[in-house]
């Protein structure tokens, strides 16, 4: 199922829209335990420089296979080799990826429709223990030039909501990421 709003500009653009480096420092990458996925890549903007900062094992999910082969392009000039890409609806098929088998799940501009549950379970199933989710969406409280309707962007009491009864757990870690994003990150487990 495509998300609906999840058209892509070009691709410069695109990027242009994000701190990528500091989105990327945000997720503390040397602070995971295994491999990291990431649902819905695009044209590989933060596939790229997660692959580059883990030794770990990057699965890159898309439904469009345009955007798979960009991302591909981009990893092969690169020269990486911890990255590899499929081309799947996560949302009525999963990832196939096995159980408790991810450190850490990208939900990067994904989350704007009502069954962000779905994809939330799906991260829930793959993340071992002490994995991590990281969310980001767009803002709510300031116009962007892109974007779904305001009215679909989570946020975090949607999230939050949306976990309820997931071995999921809010980790206090909630901020705006300029200039048109909102992080949060959720982790698999009770708190210790």
């Amino acid at each position: 199922m495509k998300v609906p709003d999840s058209g892509m500009p070009e691709e410069a653009y695109w990027n242009s829209l994000f701190n990528i480096p500091a989105i990327v420092d945000w997720l503390d990458l040397k602070h995971i335990a295994g491999p990291v996925v990431e649902i819905g890549c695009g044209y590989g903007a933060f596939t790229v420089p997660v692959a580059k900062e883990t030794p770990f094992m990057v699965h890159a999910f898309d439904i469009e296979p345009s955007m798979i082969e960009r991302a591909e392009e981009h990893i092969r000039r690169e020269g990486i080799e911890n990255a590899r890409f499929h081309l799947k609806d996560v949302v009525d098929h999963g990832t196939a990826l096995e159980p408790e088998s991810a450190g850490l799940v990208l939900l990067f501009n994904i989350l704007h429709f009502d069954e962000r549950r779905v994809l939330l379970e799906e991260a829930a199933r793959i993340l071992n223990r002490g994995g991590r989710i990281a969310i980001i969406h767009w803002r709510k409280d300031i116009e962007t030039p892109r974007g779904p309707e305001i009215k679909s962007r989570p946020d975090k009491g949607m999230i939050l909501n949306s976990i309820e009864g997931l071995d999921l757990r809010f980790d206090s870690d909630c901020r705006i990421i300029e200039p048109y994003h909102w992080g949060m990150k959720l982790v698999k487990g009770k708190k210790s």
